[in-house]
């Protein structure tokens, strides 16, 4: 199974991301949305793991006792860049970070062996939108770069998943392998 390790997002953000990705589908850039249901901060890409490997992590994630954090939801990136966007996302406010390092360092060494190894740098981030072509890249360059800083919300962070994703030509569709509380 493809699985990956995500912090969930509270309503109230959600809905200032939705309105937001509309803003991003009018700048006339070709962009696969993601669904307001698949909307979530990402922890940790595993990849294809087993079963097997999915029960391990499972068994870890739950072993953990991991703080909750109140943050803001704020600026609009790209990877790999702004001036060449593939992905569109949204962190946190830099000043916030740590709130959540200490749990998403704690997830990523808890999962050490399982998955896929990520030498980058971790930055915790929530996908929007997939670029999918260079059609008005340059309308939407100006889009990230003029909403660098907005605030979407302040989000509680409570809740770690560890959810699997099938691919499918109509988006992915996920499912939660397990959960967990952040106190």
């Amino acid at each position: 199974m493809r699985a990956f390790v995500a912090l969930e997002v509270p309503g109230n953000v959600l809905d200032s991301l939705v309105a937001f990705q509309r803003e991003l589908s009018a700048s006339g850039a070709d962009l696969k949305l993601v669904e307001r249901e698949n909307l979530h901060f990402t922890v940790k890409f595993l990849g294809e793991i087993t079963d097997a490997q999915a029960a391990e992590a499972d068994s870890r994630l739950r072993r953990l006792s991991l703080r909750s954090a109140r943050v803001e939801v704020k600026g609009v990136g790209a990877f790999p860049s702004a001036s060449r966007p593939r992905v569109v996302w949204v962190g946190v406010a830099r000043e916030q970070e740590h709130l959540i390092l200490p749990a998403a360092n704690a997830v990523i060494d808890a999962l050490e062996g399982i998955g896929e190894r990520d030498e980058r740098p971790f930055q915790l981030h929530l996908t929007l939108a997939r670029v999918r072509s260079e059609r008005d890249v340059h309308v939407l360059q100006g889009v990230i770069r003029d909403n660098a800083e907005r605030v979407f919300g302040t989000a509680d962070l409570v809740t770690l998943k560890l959810k699997s994703s099938q691919l499918t030509p109509q988006g992915p569709i996920y499912r939660d392998q397990g959960e967990y509380r952040l106190v």
